[in-house]
C-alpha cells in the first residue's frame, strides 16, 4: 500500500472489529490492521484507502472480488449505500456467533476475566419490521430536490430507503409524505458540521423526522406474543420533526405540515416539533415549539405507551425505549430474574415469571423512565431510582404510580445522589448508556452492601472496562447477551455479580 489518495487494494477479511468492519491484514502480521467497512469475513475485497493512523488503516470496500462461503443475499436493496445493517449478508446464526466471540475477546482484552462466562446469545424473536423507532436524517439529493432517508455507508450525504427491512411499510409511506411535504416547503436541509478543521458552515432548516411506533389498545399483548409485535395494524406512529431553529414563518410552515400529516395519514397519532441550535448531529431537541395529537386525551406533552412483560410503560416521543419491541422482552425478563439471582439460559425461561421472591429493596441505576426497574420487584418492595434527566424521572415516578410501586425517584449525578441515600439496598441494578459507568460511580457501589449486581450494557468495550474495576468487589456469574439489533454488530449483555466475601 502507498499514499496515494485513491489507492487500492486487494486483502482477505479475516474477522470483524467491534463495529462491524471487516478485519484484514494485507501486509501480514507485521503490517499494519487495515479496517474496512462494508466488509464481512470470508471475503475478498478490493478496498479504498481513507485514513491513515499511526497502528492501523481504515478503509472501504468498493468490491467484492469474492463472497464470503457462506454469504446471503443482502436484506434490502439500500444494502451498498445505506450505513446500517453491515452484517445483512451474514446468516443470522453466524451473526450471533461472531458477536458472542467478540464480546469474549473483550472481556478478556480489557477486562481481563474469563470469556467462558459469556453465554449464547438469545436471538431476536423478529429479524424484519423489528424496530419501534427509526430516526431518517433530510439531505439534498444530486439535482438539489430535498430527501429524506438514511446516511450512506460512506457517511456523506443521504440515501432513500423506500424498501428498508427494518420498519413496518406503514411508516416507510410515512417518510415518503413527509419528504413530499417539506420538499414543498421550500426550506433548505441542514448540512452536517464538516469533519475536524472544516471550515464549512452548518446552515439550513431541516434535520431529522424521527417515527415511533406505539400500543393504542387497552391491554398489553403478552410478552411472548411476537406476532403482534410484527402486526402493524394494531400500531399507531408518532412524529417528531428536528429543525434549527426557525422564524415565525418557518414555524408556521412546519405546523401547516404538521397538520396536513395528522388529517391524512390514518396511522399518525401525535407530531412534535423540537429545534436545535448545537452544530452537532445529535437527533435531540433543545426546545420544543409545537406539540399536536389527534387522539381524545389531548394535552401538551401527549404520552406514548409501550409494551413490556404484559405491562404499559408511558414515554414522552423523546423518551429512551429499547427499539425492538420483541426483543426487548428479553431483555426486560432477564433483567427481572437476575435480580432475583439467576440468569435464564433460553428465551422460554427469560418470559416466564421467576419463582424467587422480590428483594425488598432495589437500587436501579441510570433508571430512565422506570424500565425494567419497576418490573423487577413487587409491590411492597422499596426502590430508588436515579437518573440525570429529570424528564425521565418524572416519567418514572408516573409509571410507578400506574403499577402501584413504592418508588422513590431523583435526578442528577449518579455518584453524588448514591452517597446521599440514607439506606443501603438488596440488590443494584445499573442500565448505562453506551459510555458505560463512571469510575465514581462504581467506587461508591463498593460502599454499599447490596448482596448482587446486575449490569445491563449496550458496549462490549465499556462493560468490559468497567468489569476490570467492579472485579474489585464483585465476582462475575454469568454474562448473558441478547441480540436486539440482528444485522448489525451491536450486542446487549446482562452480567450477575455477587458480592466478594
Amino acid at each position: 500500500m502507498h499514499n496515494a489518495p485513491q489507492e487500492t487494494f486487494s486483502c482477505d477479511i479475516l474477522s470483524l472489529s467491534h463495529d462491524g468492519r471487516g478485519v484484514a491484514r494485507p501486509q501480514g502480521q507485521d503490517g499494519p490492521v487495515v479496517f474496512v467497512s462494508g466488509a464481512l469475513p470470508g471475503q475478498q475485497v478490493r478496498a479504498r484507502v481513507l485514513r491513515r493512523k499511526s497502528r492501523h488503516v481504515e478503509a472501504d470496500c468498493v468490491e467484492v472480488l469474492r463472497p464470503a462461503p457462506d454469504a446471503v443475499p443482502p436484506l434490502c436493496p439500500h444494502a451498498d449505500a445505506c450505513g446500517g445493517c453491515p452484517l445483512q449478508r451474514m446468516p443470522y446464526a453466524a451473526q450471533l456467533r461472531a458477536r458472542e466471540e467478540l464480546l469474549r475477546q473483550t472481556l478478556r482484552r480489557i477486562g481481563g476475566l474469563d470469556g467462558s462466562l459469556v453465554a449464547a446469545p438469545l436471538a431476536s424473536p423478529l429479524t424484519r419490521g423489528f424496530r419501534n423507532k427509526m430516526e431518517f436524517a433530510f439531505g439534498t439529493d444530486a439535482g438539489g430536490r430535498l430527501l429524506l432517508g438514511q446516511r450512506r455507508r460512506s457517511g456523506h450525504g443521504v440515501v432513500r430507503v423506500p424498501e428498508c427491512a427494518l420498519m413496518p411499510s406503514v411508516v416507510l409511506r410515512l417518510v415518503e409524505q413527509i419528504e413530499t411535504l417539506a420538499a414543498d416547503s421550500g426550506l433548505p436541509a441542514c448540512t452536517p458540521p464538516g469533519r475536524r478543521g472544516s471550515r464549512r458552515p452548518h446552515a439550513g432548516f431541516w434535520r431529522n423526522a424521527v417515527l415511533r411506533l406505539h400500543w393504542t389498545e387497552p391491554q398489553a399483548p403478552r410478552a411472548d406474543d411476537a406476532a403482534a409485535y410484527a402486526d402493524e395494524t394494531r400500531w399507531r406512529a408518532a412524529l417528531l420533526l428536528l429543525t434549527s431553529p426557525g422564524d415565525p414563518a418557518q414555524r408556521r410552515s412546519v405546523r401547516r405540515i404538521a397538520e396536513t400529516l395528522l388529517r391524512d395519514a390514518d396511522c399518525l397519532t401525535h407530531i412534535v416539533h423540537e429545534e436545535r441550535a448545537a452544530h452537532d448531529g445529535q437527533v435531540r431537541g433543545e426546545r420544543r415549539i409545537l406539540t399536536l395529537s389527534n387522539l381524545p386525551e389531548k394535552n401538551d406533552s401527549p404520552l406514548l405507551r409501550l409494551p413490556l412483560l404484559g405491562q404499559c410503560l408511558e414515554l414522552d416521543i423523546a423518551s429512551f425505549f429499547q427499539v425492538n419491541t420483541a426483543a426487548a422482552q428479553l431483555l426486560a425478563g432477564l433483567a427481572v430474574h437476575a435480580v432475583r439471582g439467576t440468569l435464564p439460559a433460553d428465551a422460554e425461561e427469560a418470559l416466564t415469571p421467576p419463582a424467587a421472591p422480590s428483594p425488598g429493596s432495589l437500587l436501579d441505576l441510570y433508571c430512565g423512565a422506570g424500565a425494567p426497574g419497576l418490573l423487577c420487584v413487587d409491590t411492597d418492595a422499596h426502590l430508588d431510582g436515579i437518573e440525570y434527566d429529570a424528564r425521565a424521572t418524572e416519567l418514572a415516578a408516573r409509571n410507578a404510580r400506574a403499577l402501584s410501586r413504592q418508588a422513590r425517584y431523583l435526578a442528577g449525578d449518579a455518584a453524588r445522589l448514591v452517597r446521599k441515600l440514607s439506606a443501603d439496598h438488596e440488590v443494584i441494578l445499573a442500565d448505562p448508556p453506551r459510555a458505560g459507568m463512571d469510575a465514581q460511580v462504581i467506587a461508591t457501589l463498593e460502599q454499599q452492601k447490596a448482596s448482587r449486581l446486575i449490569y445491563i450494557s449496550c458496549n462490549p468495550a465499556t462493560l468490559a472496562r468497567d468489569a476490570a474495576q467492579l472485579s474489585r468487589c464483585w465476582t462475575p456469574e454469568v454474562f448473558q447477551p441478547v441480540d436486539l439489533f440482528p444485522h448489525t454488530p451491536h450486542l446487549e449483555c446482562v452480567s450477575l455479580w455477587q458480592r466478594r466475601v
